[in-house]
């Protein structure tokens, strides 16, 4: 049996080059949740990401319910204040391997994945011993809160497997970025425009 309250230093979204962060604060993030939950939230994504208060991108549909779960959270059990941070590799117990389960990658900002961790691990219980399972749930719930207010409770058709978004946010973060990084190449001085 597994410690609950000992790290899993074979973390993925700890370790290895999907650990980098970019320029821009974001970086990909994986989370071991069943295959379905996935495809299921990203028709969801699909079929609502033009609508007024759509997601650009399943990424940023994912960020999205992260920053209202984490704030909401944070407002009952911390007085709105972020709790400290999980211990480096704090995963949990990931749950049996099977044909259903794999690691799912979204690109997140990276303070907010350091966020929704440290609420797991203040607030783990056996209903959440495993930041998955406390994603899965996440994921589940909009799910289902999108099926009905945008399908009439029926899951939404599935999306293309080539099915991605574009963000115009991204697009305009690396922009600015690149052209920061630009201007101290050339030894200038970066001026909004």
């Amino acid at each position: 049996m597994t410690d609950r309250d000992d790290p899993d230093v074979n973390d993925p979204a700890e370790s290895g080059p999907a650990a980098r962060t970019t320029a821009t604060g974001y970086r990909s993030v994986s989370y071991f949740l069943p295959a379905a939950l996935h495809a299921r939230l990203k028709a969801a994504w699909w079929g609502t990401r033009e609508l007024s208060d759509g997601a650009p991108t399943l990424s940023a549909l994912v960020e999205r319910i992260f920053l209202e779960y984490v704030t909401r959270v944070e407002l009952e059990h911390n007085a709105g204040a972020p709790f400290p941070p999980a211990p480096k590799g704090a995963q949990g117990p990931r749950g049996t391997a099977s044909a259903d389960h794999r690691l799912v990658a979204y690109y997140l900002p990276a303070d907010l994945h350091v966020r929704i961790k440290a609420t797991w691990w203040a607030l783990r219980d056996a209903s959440s011993p495993a930041l998955s399972s406390v994603v899965e749930s996440l994921f589940t719930a909009a799910a289902v809160e999108l099926e009905q207010e945008h399908n009439g409770g029926a899951p939404f058709a599935p999306a293309p497997d080539s099915a991605r978004g574009v963000s115009r946010a991204a697009a305009l973060r690396q922009g600015e970025w690149m052209r920061r990084e630009w201007e101290t190449r050339r030894g200038g001085t970066a001026t909004q425009d």
